[in-house]
């Protein structure tokens, strides 16, 4: 799996640091596997991480592990449920497909954009999302991570001010 280019471009150690151990855990394959990846070798990242499982070959999502900082950008932890059951709600549609390209196309994305609150607010983020693969072969999990330079207590106070933020790729 080739993280040469996201290397490249990203202008954040951090993300720069977790594509590396990404492409560590793959190799020479074409995906890391998920049994390989430790939560506790990308601490500096945990809380802007957040799984994915993928189930029935994409057909549907769960989320397995939603970072604080993801907790606190849309005011609850999403941890245990379902995009379909999200998306039910009209919350978070566009993540579907994000989650369909990187499942069908087998490959990491790399998107930088920003985070717009309703009320105009807004900061630079880098986001990465990382297939791995199962003992089968196919992608069985997906990591989202986002690097930006905003802290826990600025996402509260946005999100009260605006609701949780757009993500708008550049």
């Amino acid at each position: 799996m080739d993280f040469s280019e996201i290397c490249e471009v990203s202008e954040r150690d951090d993300m720069v640091r977790l594509a590396k151990y990404c492409a560590a855990l793959a190799g020479t394959g074409e995906m890391p596997n998920r049994r390989d990846f430790r939560a506790a070798d990308v601490a500096w990242m945990l809380g802007r991480i957040y799984l994915i499982d993928v189930l029935d070959s994409g057909t549907d999502y769960c989320f397995r592990l939603f970072g604080i900082f993801w907790e606190k950008m849309y005011g609850s932890d999403l941890t245990g449920r379902l995009l379909s059951e999200i998306e039910a709600t009209g919350q978070l549609t566009a993540l579907r497909a994000d989650f369909d390209k990187v499942v069908a196309e087998r490959r990491p994305f790399f998107h930088p954009g920003k985070l717009v609150w309703a009320n105009q607010m807004a900061i630079n983020y880098e986001r990465l999302l990382v297939p791995f693969s199962g003992d089968d072969g196919q992608v069985s999990l997906i990591m989202v991570a986002l690097g930006c330079d905003v802290s826990l207590d600025d996402l509260v106070y946005y999100r009260g001010k605006g609701g949780p933020p757009r993500l708008v790729l550049d």
